[in-house]
Parts: C-alpha cells; sequence; structure tokens
C-alpha cells in the first residue's frame, strides 16, 4: 500500500469517526435530556451531520476545520464519549425510558467504562500469585 492511499485511508477514518462519534454524542445528549422524537424526525436530524460528512470528504475547508476542532472537543469528553455515544445509539434507535431508568443506565454505562478505561489490562494469574 502506497502513502499516499494510507494518508487517504487514515483521513477517511478520521473523517468517519469524527461525524459519527458527534451524531451518537449529540443522541446521547438527547436521551440522557429524555427527549423523544418519531423515527421520521431523528432521520431530518441526521441529515444535517451526513451533509456536513459529505462536505468534508468533498474538501471543503471551512468542513475540514470545523472537524479538526470538533475532534479537540471530543478528545476533551474523554471516556464519557463512550456511554454518551452508547445512549446516543439508544436514542438513534428510538430506545426512551423513564428518567429513573435513564439515570440508572447512564450510572452503569459511566461505570463499566470507567473501569475499562483505568482497570489494568493484563488479568490477575491464577491463584493470586506473581
Amino acid at each position: 500500500m502506497t502513502t499516499k492511499t494510507s494518508a487517504a485511508r487514515a483521513r477517511q477514518q478520521a473523517l468517519v469517526s469524527t461525524w459519527l462519534f458527534t451524531a451518537l454524542i449529540l443522541g446521547g445528549g438527547a436521551w440522557t435530556l429524555g427527549l423523544h422524537s418519531p423515527w421520521w424526525q431523528r432521520l431530518l436530524q441526521a441529515l444535517p451531520v451526513l451533509a456536513l460528512a459529505v462536505l468534508d470528504h468533498r474538501g471543503v475547508q471551512m468542513v475540514e476545520q470545523a472537524r479538526i476542532a470538533l475532534t479537540g472537543v471530543l478528545a476533551m469528553l474523554g471516556w464519557l464519549q463512550i456511554p454518551l455515544a452508547m445512549a446516543g445509539g439508544a436514542w438513534w434507535l428510538g430506545q426512551h425510558q423513564a428518567l429513573a431508568t435513564r439515570l440508572v443506565l447512564i450510572a452503569a454505562l459511566a461505570a463499566v467504562t470507567f473501569l475499562a478505561r483505568y482497570a489494568p489490562s493484563a488479568p490477575a494469574p491464577a491463584g493470586g500469585h506473581g
């Protein structure tokens, strides 16, 4: 694979992941707030993000700069990206729960994400001996 192809592939991955995570995190905010909308409204709400992704792919400088800035904002969220994105997936799929259920799920997602992020990556040896 040539360097040019590798750079193009890396750019595409950055483009897709940034805009996809943005849509999921925005949906996560809506899910957390308990906002409801029918499927066709969620589809309409996805169109601006899709349009920005297409413009970014076509090389519109202003949109590329917005994506780069957005990447920094997403990075500031840190590990919270994962539970927000998961909640966003639920919202985009139309899964709306009561406030108490949302709070429990948010706490569970945040705890699992936090543990996955900060727990040691290797399990302890069998028997607890090092």
